[in-house]
Parts: C-alpha cells; structure tokens; sequence
C-alpha cells in the first residue's frame, strides 16, 4: 500500500512540474520580428547590393532606385512593408534576386495597418498605397544573355501596389519593359492593384509562368508595345466589390493586347469575371453606355497578334472576347492570330463575342463567333457559370476557391499538337483547359484574403 502511495505521490509531481514547465514553454507563442525602415539617409543605399534577410521586416520610407552593376536581393520568407507612394525601381544594368519558396514567399505590401482595397479618390487620408516595381531592360540587345538579364522574381506576392494618394504618377503593380529572356518570372501573385494594372508588360521578350493577377482595379494583364514571349498557367481573378477605374475611352479586361508588334503566345489562361455577384460594381456595364467608349470585356485586343490556346473566360457582364482594331480583326479572320480549345462565357450571351461595329470590312461580332467557334477549332461558348463546376470562386471573405470539381469541363479538353508554336519545350503539356486544373501550383505561397492578414501588426 504504501508502494502504491509512493507511486501516485511522484507521480502527481510529475504531472505538476509538467503543467508548470508546458505554461512557460514559448514553444506555441509567435513572436513578431524586428522592423527595421529604410530612410533617405541609410547607408546601403549607396552600397552596389542591397540585401533584405528573412529575420527582419523592412519598412521601405524611401524610394529603391537600383542602377547599372547594382543590385537588390531579398531572401525566402522576407516581409518588406511600403510605404504610401515609394517605388521600387531597377534600372537597365542592374538586378533584383528575389527568390522565394511556396513555404516562404517574398512579400512586398503596404506598410498601413490595412492596405486600401481600391482607389477612393485624390488625395484621400484613408487611402494606403504604393507605386509597385518596375523592372526595365535593355531588349533587344544580349537577349538571350542570362548575365544580362534583369534578376528573377519567384515566389513572390506584390499587395495593394498601383497608386497612392502622396504620388500623382501611377504605375502597374509590376512593370516588366524591354525585359528579355536572362530574366526569369513566375509564381507571382498581385492583389489589389489600386488604380493601375496588375501586370505592364511593355515590349521585351521573355517567358513566364504562374501569374496572378487578384482584385485589380484596372486591367490584369497589359501586354503592349511589342512584347514577344512565351505565357502559361495566367490567372486573372476579378473581385466584383471594388470600382475599376474607367474613363472615356478606358478599357478594362482580363487580358488586354495592344500595339502593332505585339505577338503573345499563351497557353492556360483563367479570366474569372465578377458574374454579376451580388454588389458587382455598376462599372462593368460601362461597355453599354452610348458614347461612353470604355471597353469591358475579358479578353480585348486593339491591335497586335496573339496565339491564345486551352483558356478560360467566364464571368464579363458583357463580353468574353472583344476586338476593337482593325489590324486585330484581319489578322484573327486570316489565322495569324488565334483563340482556340478555349471555353467562353458571359452574363450576357449576346456579347460573348464583339467586334466593334464598321471596324472590319462588313464584318459582324455574329462573324466572330462563327469564326472563333468553328469545330476544327476546339473551342465552345457556355452559357451559364455554374456549368464550369468551380469549387467555390466567390466565397471572398474566406478563401475563395476556384478550382474546378470532378466532371468539370475545364479538365479536359487541351490541346498543344495543332500549332507548332505550342509543341515548344516551354509549355507544360497539360489535359486541362484554363490557368488552375489538377495541378494545384497555388498551394502553399499564395494568399487571396490580404485585407484580413496581420503583417506583423
């Protein structure tokens, strides 16, 4: 008996002293990392590379302005926090390193306690904002030169970029202009672009893969002024709140084409319009008002040439596909240009496919449907949202989801054999249509709810 109570006696010790130790154990406790701001007087701004480590938070107060033979490197998992209207700029010569992982993304967000989801007007207190990233190349010469490239971004998350209310000048989130193929971009997401696109592609010739473009309020993918390359698994996922920003004569689309010399080659495209959810901002309708002249529409081209193979556009209020130029036009209808294996939608059947009136011989938008939906082509309009069978893609307070269920059409249905530019080494040989189908490449480094995320606050 006594053995017994021996026993029950050191063994209550135990059991306290563990209870004890667990209660001061910091083992579940997150501690906040040090901050540490970048002022105009901060001597590694005058060093020819600037290192940003995963242990600290930097809080940009001053422009980044990196010119030849400098450069900026940011390590895995770094949190760099912007403040209103600064810049991140790397010139022709120089480079930025941002390589992150998908357990530890690279993220560069506003530096406010709440980044501003839109743009709410000029020289608005509220508004919280940064001007984004520019990269600018020097294509086309030592194009296929990787000591010339400009960097690598991998990994990477660009939050609440654009504009801000302490800087007129406007920007993309991120510029990419005469950038060639020593770069190398992908897994990139942009959410909450403030008044500017999520991506400016001007000109250069370099290919990308995994980019996101979330809650923009202007075009998610601007690609101009002669930009040739190679683009796959490109996801332009529209939020239905927040006001785009359309004047007279603006365009807002999921991926817009313009300039003579563009020549994209896409394969994969995902373009999530608002469908109509409840509280769309009236901006999409704009298209319809007379003499208003915006362009709204998930994919729009004014010029240029463009392959566009195994995409997705669903969710326009008015338009699908939109063509407004005659070289545009000419060359879709000769074949230089083409949209096929693809699945459209929009709320409205009758504007699946436009084309501006007078602006094409006697062609119709009737004309461009007959020719975008021809058999050979592989392609189909649907004519309700629901039957793309995506998980949940409007559960925005949450985490929306939208990858497509089982019996999904988007699963099937590619095709990579009937232009030779897509049997290039460069594309994944996928089954699906669309940017998101069985391979999951979102998991892990992406974030679509960064209104709701404490940055070490």
């Amino acid at each position: 008996m006594k053995f017994i109570k021996q026993i029950l006696f050191y063994t209550v010790i135990i059991i306290t002293a563990c209870l004890i130790s667990c209660k001061k154990d910091p083992v579940f406790r997150t501690y906040d990392k040090p901050e540490l701001t970048i002022n105009t007087n901060d001597g590694r701004l005058a060093n020819d590379a600037i290192h940003f480590f995963k242990d600290t938070v930097y809080i940009l107060a001053t422009n980044i302005n990196r010119n030849k033979g400098q450069k900026l490197i940011v390590d895995a998992g770094t949190l760099v926090k912007v403040n209103d209207g600064i810049a991140i700029t790397i010139n022709q010569g120089a480079r930025i390193e941002a390589v992150g992982s998908v357990s530890e993304p690279i993220v560069f967000t506003s530096s406010a306690y709440k980044g501003t989801p839109g743009y709410i007007g000029s020289n608005n207190q509220n508004e919280h904002s940064w001007l984004g990233i520019a990269i600018y190349g020097n294509y086309p010469n030592l194009i296929d030169s990787t000591a010339a490239g400009t960097g690598i971004l991998n990994f990477v998350r660009i939050e609440f970029a654009g504009r801000s209310r302490s800087n007129s000048q406007g920007l993309p989130s991120l510029l990419l202009q005469n950038v060639g193929r020593g770069t190398t971009i992908k897994n990139i997401q942009i959410s909450y672009s403030v008044f500017y696109s999520s991506f400016q592609i001007s000109g250069g010739n370099f290919n990308a893969t995994n980019l996101i473009s979330y809650a923009s309020c202007n075009s998610d993918f601007n690609l101009l002024d002669g930009y040739k390359g190679m683009l796959q698994n490109i996801l332009a996922y529209r939020h239905p709140y927040f006001s785009p920003q359309l004047g007279s004569g603006t365009t807002l689309a999921g991926l817009l084409i313009s300039g003579d010399e563009t020549f994209p080659v896409i394969s994969n495209m995902t373009v999530l319009g608002p469908d109509l959810q409840l509280g769309t901002n009236l901006k999409y309708l704009d298209t319809l008002r007379p003499g208003f002249g915006s362009r709204v529409a998930g994919f729009v081209a004014t010029g240029g040439q463009f392959r566009i193979h195994n995409s997705v556009v669903m969710g326009f209020p008015e338009g699908a596909v939109y063509i407004d130029g005659k070289k545009a036009a000419k060359l879709l209808e000769n074949g230089q240009s083409n949209f096929w294996h693809s699945l459209y939608h929009s709320n409205d059947s009758l504007r699946t496919f436009y084309l501006t009136p007078k602006i094409y011989k006697h062609y119709t938008s009737q004309d461009l449907k007959i020719l975008l939906l021809r058999p050979p082509f592989g392609s189909q309009e649907i004519f309700i949202s629901a039957a793309f069978m995506f998980t949940d893609p409007f559960n925005f307070d949450v985490n929306p989801n939208p990858f497509p269920k089982a019996g999904s059409p988007v699963l099937t249905g590619a095709d990579f054999t009937d232009d030779p530019l897509f049997t290039d080494p460069f594309f994944n040989k996928v089954t699906y249509r669309g940017a998101i189908g069985t391979d999951n490449w979102l998991q892990g480094w992406t974030n679509f709810i960064p209104l709701q995320t404490n940055y070490n606050n």
